[in-house]
């Protein structure tokens, strides 16, 4: 697997539309890669996401295969610069997770329920809807954690930012998508590495092909 990032112009409009909707910036994504229709085989998922370091906006990528970055460069980014994007093997820091290590984490996810006394017309599946206030937002992570392969303490992470997503699927459909993300800050305690790893490399909860689930992590210095 491969982490790689590219930095982001937000003063080209074309950012500006990619980074007000995630259909858009989902479809350059998946332009990093080539992919054979006659294959017969399923697109492989990436995992994304918009991140500011400062005033510096970064577009990251997980990937079973490595990219090509030229694409986003020359689209969103600053073609002229060299290199035009940074991408390493992720497998180094997978193999150095071991149970009881600390990390610092950032992850933006879309956390929600599902309402057993609603269901959707077409499935028959209780209806979904987002957690909107922090502390559900919070509780979201806190209670998913131990599945995930770590532990968290309340006090040793919050949510940094949130807000709505609005946009269409695409130019020609009239579908909206509506997400809430939200975005978390912290420490954790890795309990079970090899599910960790998991968590590391699948994504957390729903809306991943619109920039949700990914999950990086840092040695913790404190």
């Amino acid at each position: 697997m491969y982490l790689s990032r590219v930095m982001l112009d937000v003063r080209r409009r074309e950012t500006i539309r990619a980074l007000a909707s995630p259909q858009v910036m989902h479809g350059a994504v998946e332009s990093c890669f080539p992919w054979d229709v006659t294959s017969g085989e399923a697109r492989k998922r990436v995992l994304w996401r918009t991140d500011y370091v400062g005033d510096r906006c970064y577009l990251l990528l997980l990937s079973e295969e490595q990219p090509n970055l030229a694409h986003l460069a020359e689209q969103f980014g600053y073609p002229d610069l060299h290199p035009q994007g940074e991408t390493k093997p992720y497998a180094p820091l997978l193999e150095r997770l071991q149970n009881g290590q600390r990390w610092q984490f950032r992850l933006r996810a879309n956390p929600v329920h599902s309402s057993p006394r609603e269901t959707h017309e077409r499935t028959g599946r209780g209806k979904v809807y987002a957690h909107v206030t922090r502390e559900q937002q919070l509780l979201w992570l806190l209670n998913r954690a131990e599945k995930l392969g770590f532990a968290l303490e309340p006090q040793e992470f919050t949510v940094t930012h949130t807000e709505w997503k609005r946009f269409h699927k695409s130019s020609h459909d009239d579908q909206q998508v509506t997400l809430r993300t939200a975005t978390y800050e912290g420490v954790l305690t890795v309990t079970d590495a090899e599910r960790f790893r998991q968590t590391l490399t699948s994504g957390i909860g729903r809306a991943k092909a619109y920039g949700c689930g990914l999950m990086t992590i840092i040695p913790y210095r404190g």
